[in-house]
């Protein structure tokens, strides 16, 4: 390729601006996509990526054999330790999170907080970017605090805080000063600060001062604790596995160990492979849409090139005439579509900037800017714009040098496939490319709908929940008591109930529940709550009455209320035959009285099944983290605002940050939504593509046809039979790529839905809109095209030579 051959190149493309521009729109909207894609991967592969060692650090999970003992997420709080310690030769470093809530305040910033109270090895550990502090002493005095630039610009409106103090409340309600002693950069997202969705913390705490929290993390007996572990180099984990087997057997019980496996998860994948791997499969299902996409819009180009160099044969043949060989015309041809291809990855560039927004709230995740990719990844797209502009134009390029001088000089293009075979196969691919993504499209979409709207068991409008500061104690149970009443009393509230868990939050810590009949065990999902719960989230009652007030706590006819689920598994036959059995949870001679039977509603997801649930009332444990507050119908903005008022007056030292059920139900369902909504913007990118592609092929193929509808004309054929004429093939390649892609998008949807336990039916009807669209569409642009494309005097095309 020459300078020459650049010149000719771009006089070609200003000569067919129309086509070009088609070709441009369809290439620029696939290469953007992929560029989208591109960097929403780029960036979730940065997760983690700052972390020292990160190839040998790993985050100790756990494996249960049967339910009840602990969650997978964590490991025993002793253990990371205990491994330290006593296998040197195998782990060279440890650290461990208890993850707390609580009021944090510097002066009349306040704000309930997420934090980790871990062992100093935090900072020399992970090696974080630390901006002031020292990373081997700044956890080692018990009212030390180590905190992020983000949380210093929240409480401060700075990061140059060092020695300032932040004020911080305990379970029982008693404040203390904290002095920050180091800050940490923030600008990499990774497995310790944001363990979890949920788990995000930016202040972190002295495991030293434990006990000023009430918490116990060095315990063989608590299984509820994070642990992360880095390896000695070349130590396997197999090796790790049996140590970690040998200390559990040593020091738990023979129930507990018989149980229990380890599972350590590296942290460097382990944003990819947490929640099932939902990132992952994100990552996969984005990739294969974009390439799809480009591939669509390739086709474009392929049958444009072909079909708009059929006005360039004569151009082709003289060349030919003149001394130009194949390879010539080849390399001529290939300068002209990389040259296209190029000027279309200019464009994405501008369009990523202004498009970056949209995929942002798609993916409910910031994608970074050009800037801040790397310099590889240019050159990554540079080396895919090549390769597109090879592979998009190798077959015209061969198929168009190939023709003889003769027919090309006459502007013959019969011998160029009078079949047209690749064109139609190509023109096949993009009606089975957007077929699929609108079909799936639409069942993702109903079962979105499903999530959002279906029958939860419990009315999620009109309903709110505040975290509330934490006394758990009697006297602080009484305060809580008295703020519910306080808040209830308001015009705009219609009830208040005080819990620990709320439906969409109750975890996956089950407890065994023992029944009295045949003694029967069962897995169980307590829920510590007040009275007014069940009315609060309008759950109905089957029979018996709900937790009830002023009962004498610790004795032996302590309440407990359970569900239909739990009902059924304990082997009762109905709700009545359940009033006044006894049952007792983790302890057989801890006995509670059924005083009432609720009905089933959705626990936590429709990912699985819920699990039987038992009340507990609040006063037995003395453990609570929110107030769930019922408004009355009206104005929202108007009852938060009144309710914020008076929050204010009742707690002035604590904040009221709240959020509606629904919005809490929307984020559980994340993975979905984001699919849905990128599955969404796929479909009208694909959608476009095929209306440029079809708009193109049928402009010119009634342009290269004009004597032949002249004469048609003439001869008294009307709009309807000239519609017939250019759409039938495409009408014929439509339907055999229906019959091909609805069985395929039918067994596509059926294996993701069998991700719920509740899900959409999947019918014939189902397919009838996707199917609409896409023939009113064909149809849409068939007539619109025809009609223009064939408004002239007949008289003139017969006459034109």
């Amino acid at each position: 390729m020459n300078f020459t051959n650049f010149k000719i190149a771009w006089r070609n493309i200003r000569k067919k601006k129309v086509q070009n521009l088609i070709n441009l729109i369809g290439l620029t909207c696939g290469i953007t996509f992929l560029l989208l894609v591109g960097a929403y991967v780029w960036d979730v592969h940065q997760v983690n990526s700052n972390i020292k060692n990160i190839d040998r650090q790993f985050l100790l999970q756990s494996k249960y054999k049967k339910e009840g003992f602990g969650i997978n997420l964590t490991t025993l709080g002793a253990l990371p330790k205990a491994l330290y310690e006593e296998y040197p030769d195998l782990v060279s470093n440890y650290y461990r999170i208890d993850g707390l809530t609580g009021i944090v305040a510097n002066g009349a910033t306040i704000h309930e907080e997420g934090m980790s109270l871990g062992d100093p090895s935090l900072l020399t550990m992970f090696g974080f970017h630390i901006l002031a502090g020292n990373a081997n002493t700044a956890l080692n005095n018990p009212f030390s605090v180590v905190i992020s630039d983000k949380a210093a610009i929240k409480y401060f409106g700075h990061v140059d805080v060092l020695g300032k103090s932040l004020q911080i409340k305990n379970f029982k309600g008693e404040k203390h000063d904290f002095e920050i002693t180091a800050i940490i950069k923030s600008d990499v997202q990774n497995a310790i600060m944001d363990l979890t969705k949920n788990m995000h913390a930016d202040i972190f705490l002295p495991i030293i001062n434990e006990e000023f929290f009430g918490r116990s993390i060095d315990n063989w007996n608590n299984p509820y604790i994070a642990g992360y572990v880095e390896l000695k180099p070349g130590v396997s984990l197999e090796r790790v596995d049996a140590a970690i087997e040998t200390l559990v057997r040593k020091n738990t019980d023979k129930e507990f160990s018989s149980q229990y496996s380890p599972n350590l998860k590296p942290l460097k994948t382990y944003y990819l492979d947490d929640n099932q791997g939902a990132v992952r499969k994100m990552i996969q299902t984005l990739i294969w849409t974009a390439i799809f996409i480009l591939i669509m819009a390739i086709i474009n180009f392929i049958n444009f090139s072909i079909a708009q160099h059929i006005t360039r044969l004569k151009e082709i043949g003289v060349r030919k005439m003149m001394g130009s060989s194949r390879v010539q015309l080849i390399r001529q041809l290939m300068t002209e579509y990389i040259l296209i291809v190029a000027i279309a990855t200019f464009i994405s560039l501008p369009i990523y900037i202004v498009t970056s927004p949209i995929f942002e709230h798609i993916l409910m995740r910031k994608l970074p800017t050009l800037m801040e990719l790397p310099i590889y990844f240019f050159g990554l797209l540079g080396i895919m714009t090549l390769l597109i502009g090879l592979l998009a134009g190798l077959y015209p390029a061969i198929k168009l040098s190939n023709i003889a001088v003769l027919p090309a000089v006459k502007n013959q293009f019969s011998t160029l496939g009078g079949k047209q075979l690749v064109r139609k196969i190509l023109l096949f691919f993009q009606f089975g490319v957007a077929l699929l993504l609108l079909a799936c499209t639409l069942i993702i979409s109903k079962q979105v709908d499903l999530f959002l709207h279906s029958n939860l068991g419990y009315n999620k409008d009109y309903l709110l929940t505040v975290q509330v500061p934490r006394d758990w104690s009697e006297n602080g149970v009484r305060k809580m008591e008295t703020l519910q009443h306080e808040l209830s009393q308001q015009p705009e509230v219609k009830s208040v109930s005080l819990s620990y868990e709320t439906p969409g939050l109750l975890g996956f810590n089950m407890q065994s529940a023992f029944g009295t009949v045949e003694n029967k065990e069962i897995q169980v999902q307590r829920i510590t709550s007040d009275s007014h719960f069940l009315g609060t989230y309008e759950i109905p009652l089957i029979a018996g009455t709900f937790l009830p007030k002023n009962y004498a706590t610790h004795a032996d006819n302590r309440p407990v209320v359970i569900n239909r689920k739990a009902m059924d598994d304990f082997g009762f036959k109905n709700a009545e035959q359940a009033i006044g059995q006894q049952i007792a949870i983790n302890d057989p001679s801890y006995k509670m009285t059924i005083v009432g039977v609720a009905e089933n509603f959705v626990a936590n997801t429709l990912h699985q099944a819920s699990p039987p649930i038992i009340w507990i009332d609040v006063h037995e444990s003395l453990q609570y983290r929110y107030l769930s507050i019922r408004l009355q119908k009206g104005s929202l903005s108007n009852a938060v605002q009144q309710l914020e008022k008076k929050w204010k007056t009742l707690l002035p030292d604590a904040p009221f940050e709240y959020q509606f059920m629904d919005e809490r139900i929307k984020s559980l369902y994340e993975t979905e939504l984001q699919l849905h909504r990128a599955s969404q913007i796929a479909t009208v990118v694909s959608l476009l593509i095929v209306a440029l592609g079809l708009t193109g092929l049928i402009s010119l193929s009634i342009h290269l046809r004009n004597k032949e509808v002249g004469i048609r004309k003439v001869l008294g054929a009307s709009l309807a039979h000239l519609m017939l004429l250019f759409s039938k093939e495409y009408y014929g390649i439509f339907l055999f790529a229906a019959f091909t892609t609805v069985p395929l998008s039918y067994l596509l949807m059926q294996y993701w839905l069998q991700n719920y336990i509740i899900r959409v039916e999947i019918n014939a009807f189902t397919y009838l809109l996707p199917l609409g669209t896409l023939i009113g569409l064909l149809s849409l642009l068939v007539g619109i095209i025809v009609f223009r494309s064939t408004r002239f005097n007949p008289v003139e095309k017969l006459r034109d030579e």
